[in-house]
């Protein structure tokens, strides 16, 4: 059973400060480290699984993950996932994944899980020492009305949403960077750029060279594109190769592709 160690900046709540995308990309690549080889492209549901504790900025508190039983949410919809805290248990925080089935594959289930893990270790952390400092001097001393603290995953389009976009709330911010966090550590930047390169040729699509415009990955970008008449399938089936390698879905490459630079928004919205 896996304990991830990471560190973050963070305030004197534990609470994380406001971290940029290729900081995310960093932690998510330090975490993924100490889960899979260097030489393992596809990290699984079950190396995820395995994870029983996490010590985030020194703060130490143990995961419980359930696969067992269907999520919903208070209104009592149905959910892919749920990271949550119960003061009533100081020392873990749990998340819960739907099982697989009807409404959830298995690669949602692993992009579900890796989402959830990234609110386990961004945002749990201040829930736990929230927690532990106990009800204020107005609040209801009984146990039972402490604060539960709770992220929800609803749907597949939830797994999409990129850290690019302006937060509006410090809860909008976290799910945006749970997704950032999911993305990284299943796709990472480096990972899938050499991927790219050795099996673009496979399938006749021409990668681009050009100076980066990106301040945090300077040097020398690229951008592929497919060739032909038959460009948008021949992209299809380059994607899909991506998928296989990585384990996860087309959807979920076309995304990366984007996020990364490789593809522009118009061929992440075909």
């Amino acid at each position: 059973m896996a304990v991830l160690t990471l560190d973050y900046r963070c305030c004197d709540r534990k609470r994380p400060l406001y971290i940029k995308h290729i900081e995310v990309e960093r932690i998510a690549a330090t975490a993924r480290q100490q889960l899979v080889a260097d030489s393992i492209d596809a990290v699984s549901f079950n190396a995820l699984r395995q994870i029983a504790g996490l010590k985030i900025n020194g703060i130490d508190f143990a995961l419980e993950v359930s696969t067992d039983y269907a999520v919903h949410d208070e209104q009592g919809n149905h959910v892919f996932g749920v990271c949550e805290f119960d003061p009533a248990m100081p020392d873990a925080a749990m998340v819960s994944i739907s099982p697989v089935g009807e409404s959830l594959s298995e690669l949602l289930a692993l992009s579900t899980l890796a989402h959830e893990l990234g609110h386990a270790v961004f945002d749990a952390p201040g829930w736990v020492v929230q927690g532990s400092k106990g009800p204020g001097l107005f609040d209801d001393i009984e146990p039972t009305m402490q604060r539960a603290y709770r992220t929800t995953t609803p749907d597949s389009d939830h797994l999409s949403k990129s850290l690019s976009a302006k937060p509006t709330t410090e809860e909008h911010f976290a799910e945006l960077r749970a997704n950032e966090f999911m993305g990284s550590l299943l796709v990472p930047r480096q990972r899938i750029i050499a991927a790219v390169e050795e099996l673009a040729p496979q399938h006749d699509i021409t990668i681009h060279r050009h100076p980066s415009t990106d301040p945090d990955h300077p040097g020398t970008a690229l951008r592929i594109k497919a060739n032909g008449d038959l460009g948008v399938l021949e992209m299809d089936r380059f994607e899909k190769a991506l998928a296989t390698r990585f384990g996860v879905n087309p959807r979920f490459i076309q995304v990366r592709l984007n996020r990364y630079g490789l593809t522009t928004q118009e061929a992440t919205m075909r």
